[in-house]
């Protein structure tokens, strides 16, 4: 849905950080600085959270670390809900509303904590409940415990620290926050082992913290922001854009996680973990999309509405990922079975079999991630949902074509097909937009021409 309405661009000078002397040029420098900070920020959470669960496996029993996992994988689905997919639509939403950056993001805040507060709490007592009436004790205060987590959810404003351009705060604060986790699982050691719903509350304690310090942060920032007031948002229309780019993110994880459950249905144990080690070791190497979608977020937003500054500056948002595809894509295919059997102390035979495949399937995230991932912020929520349900419809019937017969290759091979589609799909959707705001801006430049010949012919 576009806005008719065109939003003055963000105040890109009063920031540091971010120099555009003219729209739609990114200055180099400028780019690989902030690409570096947000990779800081997410690899300090990889790693700090890797240390976490380290620990973790150090000091609960298999059957804890069991049921830790299953109470996870659930509220982990109620933290997507709750995100509404405003991580994708935020930046836009700021720049459209105009105004100080601040406001758009509490109401935001607000929406995301009556979608906890409304939904997911009566599914947490439900879930909770049907744990606890199965005599999984431990798996049902885990999951009333991980509420935590899903409201501290609520409570992210990485899309603002997104539209401020502010990859610094946001890897300081994500820093502090996993640590100050890590060191109360430390002073709280004996608890934990004895309490293991303790890990989710501890947990929800030290990142709220650290999103609170982001937010004073980002309150500095946003008061040098401060724009022309843009278009009126109603809390309808974000909820609406956003459970669009929400569920589309959710089936999104279901996407990428569902072949791993299926294979379980016709392959050994072994071939399964196998498989999974490569699959998550492919989702890793994603978070460096994520981060390169950050660092263009900004600029891409503050031209959406010109198509020749757009049409460049996404150009160079793709060639950039694809070269970092080509990267990754070399990097997988040569050390993704070195790095795992590093990891499991052993030889992996199927790794060694699927390894190439993931190496072209990041090849091709990486060239359908700019399309993926942006055409939300172009108000095309609804077309984003459609093509990710037909790529998760077109990967079931995939899966079950090929697993029974090629296994952890045929599980690979449907991933691969998914992302195809998606990138062919997405790609079209955003060729389309462009050609739309092409028409637009050709109807508008001779409605201008017309005004200044009538304007001519009275004179004359």
């Amino acid at each position: 849905m576009s806005s008719s309405a065109k939003p003055m661009p963000p105040d890109l000078s009063m920031h540091d950080s971010v120099a555009l002397p003219q729209p739609g040029v990114a200055p180099t420098s400028s780019v690989w600085a902030r690409f570096f900070g947000y990779l800081t920020a997410d690899g300090l959470n990889y790693l700090l959270g890797f240390a976490i669960y380290g620990w973790l496996i150090r000091i609960l029993s298999d059957r804890q670390y069991g049921y830790l996992s299953v109470a996870t994988s659930i509220y982990q689905v109620l933290m997507m809900v709750t995100a509404l997919g405003i991580d994708l639509i935020g930046p836009r939403l700021i720049s459209d509303a105009g105004g100080n950056p601040t406001l758009i993001a509490l109401r935001a805040q607000r929406i995301r904590i009556a979608v906890a507060l409304i939904l997911c709490t009566p599914v947490t007592a439900i879930l909770s409940i049907a744990y606890w009436r199965l005599g999984q004790h431990d798996v049902a205060w885990v999951i009333l415990a991980g509420f935590a987590m899903v409201f501290a959810r609520s409570l992210d404003l990485t899309f603002m620290a997104v539209a401020l351009d502010a990859p610094g705060a946001l890897a300081r604060t994500r820093a502090f926050g996993l640590g100050l986790f890590l060191v109360s699982l430390f002073a709280c050691k004996g608890l934990v082992a004895r309490c293991v719903w303790l890990v989710p509350l501890l947990n929800a304690a030290g990142t709220t913290i650290g999103r609170i310090q982001l937010m004073r942060i980002l309150r500095h920032k946003a008061e040098l922001r401060i724009t022309p007031a843009g278009r009126q948002l109603t809390t309808n229309y974000i909820v609406r854009q956003g459970a669009k780019a929400g569920s589309g993110q959710l089936l999104l994880f279901i996407l990428q996680g569902m072949d791993v459950v299926l294979l379980a249905r016709y392959t050994s144990t072994e071939a399964v973990g196998q498989y999974a080690m490569a699959s998550r070791l492919y989702l890793f190497g994603t978070a460096v999309l994520a981060c390169l979608l950050n660092t263009y977020m900004p600029v891409l937003i503050a031209v959406a509405h010109d198509p020749a500054s757009l049409s460049r500056l996404f150009r160079r948002f793709l060639l950039t990922s694809t070269a970092i595809g080509i990267i990754g894509c070399a990097a997988f295919w040569l050390a993704a079975p070195t790095v795992c059997e590093l990891l499991g102390h052993r030889h992996l035979n199927i790794v060694h079999q699927i390894s190439p495949l993931f190496a072209i399937l990041f090849l091709a995230m990486s060239i359908c991630n700019p399309f993926l991932s942006f055409l939300p912020s172009l108000h095309r929520s609804g077309t984003y949902l459609i093509g990710i349900s037909a790529a998760l419809l077109l990967l079931l019937a995939t899966d079950l074509a090929l697993m029974p017969r090629l296994g952890p290759t045929g599980a690979a091979l449907g991933q691969l097909t998914a992302t195809l589609f998606l990138a062919v799909f997405m790609s079209r959707a955003y060729s389309r937009y462009l050609r739309s705001l092409n028409r637009q801006f050709a109807s508008q430049s001779l409605t201008a021409d017309d005004r200044t010949d009538r304007a001519f012919c009275q004179s004359v």
